[in-house]
């Protein structure tokens, strides 16, 4: 009978627990980084003192951005010079029966008005389902396809809508 090479046997290391301790120190340890980067405030700066702008300023700036509400009458487009209303093409609106492609016409315009402008802002309302908002999205960011393309908003900046409910 031919017998067997014995092997030495060693102790088997547990290393389970210790490799649990590392995997949750090792996120702490750069969550304490980056708050303490957070609570360095630099000491030899003074802000200066700003006064607040007016009423006409506030809304000269508020005019020059172009803004896109979605409500449930439809859309309201602003940064055309006031708001312009786009109702939506049946009574009550779905998402099949916003009007998009009046929403493209109104960022076209709005695009001939601010020419460097790449940033819209998209203001849903709490009932907004969220291929509205996609198709929104779509809309405003280009017209056409192929070589025909137009680049009009890329960036869309999501918002509240201000209304409380």
């Amino acid at each position: 009978m031919a017998s067997r090479a014995r092997t030495p046997e060693g102790a088997d290391l547990d290393v389970v627990p210790i490799m649990s301790l590392i995997m949750h120190l090792i996120p702490m340890l750069l969550l304490s980084v980056r708050f303490t980067y957070l609570a360095q405030l630099p000491s030899g700066r003074v802000v200066p003192s700003v006064p607040a702008p007016s009423g006409d300023a506030l809304a000269e700036q508020e005019a020059k951005v172009v803004s896109v509400r979605i409500t449930a009458q439809g859309f309201t487009v602003g940064g055309l010079g006031g708001d312009h209303q786009i109702p939506c093409t049946a009574a009550l609106c779905a998402p099949d029966t916003y009007d998009y492609a009046s929403l493209t016409a109104a960022m076209v315009e709005a695009k001939r008005q601010h020419p460097t402008e790449t940033r819209v802002v998209v203001a849903p309302g709490r009932d907004t389902p969220y291929e509205v908002v996609i198709a929104v999205m779509g809309a405003t960011r280009s017209r056409g396809k192929g070589a025909f393309k137009e680049v009009l908003f890329p960036n869309a900046l999501l918002a509240d809508d201000g209304v409380a409910p």
